[in-house]
């Protein structure tokens, strides 16, 4: 174990501080100090092997546990940081000096900044760059610093950590390495595809971190480092790092059969937004006689709607069964258009769950709330072979890998109706015709037991159908539960 000197205990006193009696500043920088086993896997994986003497930038160094951690491998001269909090670079460059008395306090004020560390290292490269940047959303994302420069061409909420990445990039050169701390929705949300695709196009994630639960003291997000070795060949779809954490939640791996065409091919999906939201409000009433049910997506299970049977909020209320009133509705004028395209013959989809969770609406009687996804079967189109894709445990696999860190929770399976389209098609239609037969048997069912049988078959078959390892269907299955309703029904008993 390292040597603590007075300046690492004063850094410990000012992290707690800021936990304990300053948690609106804390929050507001964005800072979260890393555990020193996180900080060694860093630059395990950042630094050469062999000791070689290189230069190291962290970013957003706090009281520099990454600069300390790399000066006890390379030196206090090789180490390079940067940080907004006067406080926590004064704690950093005391800490260094305690390493190596010998260098001068001048010169490790010259390495060690106060500075926003998305603009102060213009013009200098190193041969790695880590650290745990800042997270931080769209609305606080000036606290670290004014440099909308390198925000141009990301996407609105891109978190700031991100955006570090991203400028990281050109602070190494040729062989150079980026390993920094990352929100998990750096994998798959929409608004870092623009960071993902910088790196595929300056090379490649080597190694990959991540956990399945929390590791920073005082929140919840979950967090992964990727490694990224500039001029190293791309291995990893831009849009697909999600796959890079499946292992680690237990998700397997899944190999589609290629050139067999999307959902999209075959219906339009949809997704509908604010304006809906707040327009259906006035029309909508528990248990209105005659009125259209309003399905949420905590009422689809997969191949059932819970309607009536299990209560739901819409629009901060409860509803035991929330019933939209057509007539005035359409009396309006504002969503009357929007309604009659809803009401037709469509899947709706959960925004999302443990599994991807669908129900057919055969008859068109039911309109969606959001987030709820509605896919509308062309012509040619089978809504039950529809179904059964979405039921698929290989596509579930599939889609919980690509698109892992975009839900609420890490368990959750999310989504958008673009995602939807996406979802890849069977390649054995034999197997897939019988799929689309038990999913509709499965949502016409009876009881909870006789559904939980015919998913468990379909899910079977259709796993056939993608001619997909068995895996899929064990781990689909075992997350496939039927939610307690208000009887307290405890759900599906597990078929053998």
């Amino acid at each position: 174990m390292a040597r603590r000197t007075g300046a690492d205990e004063a850094a410990d006193a000012y992290e707690r501080h800021l936990a304990e009696h300053d948690r609106d500043r804390r929050r507001a920088q964005g800072a979260f100090y890393t555990p020193p086993e996180l900080v060694a896997w860093v630059l395990d994986h950042a630094l050469p092997a062999d000791g070689t003497a290189v230069t190291v930038l962290d970013p957003a160094c706090g009281t520099g546990h990454f600069l300390v951690a790399a000066a006890r491998r390379l030196g206090v001269r090789a180490v390079h940081g940067s940080d907004l909090d006067p406080e926590a670079i004064r704690i950093a460059r005391e800490r260094l000096h305690a390493e190596d008395p010998t260098v001068p306090a001048e010169e490790i004020e010259r390495q060690v900044v106060v500075a926003d560390g998305l603009t102060a290292w213009a013009g200098r490269t190193f041969a790695a760059v880590v650290g745990n940047p800042p997270f931080l959303g769209q609305l606080r994302r000036h606290s670290a610093g004014r440099s909308e420069e390198h925000r141009r061409g990301l996407g609105a909420y891109t978190d700031t950590s991100a955006v570090f990445l991203r400028r990281s990039l050109d602070l190494v050169g040729q062989g150079g390495v980026v390993a920094l701390v990352q929100p998990l929705s750096v994998l798959a949300a929409r608004d870092a595809g623009a960071v993902r695709a910088a790196v595929a196009s300056r090379g490649a994630v080597t190694d990959f971190w991540c956990a399945d639960g929390p590791v920073f003291a005082g929140t919840p997000v979950l967090t992964c480092v990727p490694v990224v070795r500039v001029g190293a060949a791309p291995s990893t779809d831009p849009d697909g790092w999600g796959a890079l954490a499946a292992p680690a939640f237990g998700i397997p791996a899944v190999t589609l059969p290629p050139g067999t065409g999307t959902v999209g091919d075959l219906a339009d999906c949809t997704a509908d937004f604010r304006d809906q939201y707040y327009g259906l409000a006035p029309f909508v009433h528990d248990r209105l006689p005659g009125g259209v049910p309003l399905v949420t997506t905590g009422l689809i299970d997969p191949a059932e709607s819970r309607w009536g049977r299990a209560p739901t909020r819409f629009a901060r209320r409860r509803y035991d069964a929330p019933s939209v009133d057509l007539a005035a509705l359409r009396a309006g004028g504002g969503l009357a258009r929007w309604a009659d395209a809803r009401l037709v013959p469509k899947l709706l989809v959960a925004g999302q769950g443990r599994v991807i969770e669908a129900v057919a609406d055969e008859h068109g009687a039911w309109l969606p709330s959001v987030p709820v996804v509605s896919v509308v079967p062309g012509v040619r189109a089978d809504l039950w072979r529809l179904l059964a894709v979405l039921l698929a445990p290989p596509v579930v696999a599939h889609a919980a890998a690509r698109y892992l860190g975009t839900g609420l929770t890490p368990g959750s399976v999310k989504v958008s109706a673009r995602q939807v389209a996406a979802l890849p098609l069977p390649a054995d239609e034999h197997a897939w015709a019988e799929g689309a037969r038990l999913a509709r048997v499965a949502q016409a069912a009876a009881s909870g037991d006789e559904r939980a049988a015919l998913l468990a078959a379909t899910g079977r078959i259709m796993t056939d159908a993608y001619r997909a390892d068995p895996a899929s269907y064990d781990w689909w299955w075992g997350r496939v539960r039927r939610r307690p309703d208000e009887s307290g029904d405890p759900g599906w008993s597990t078929p053998a």
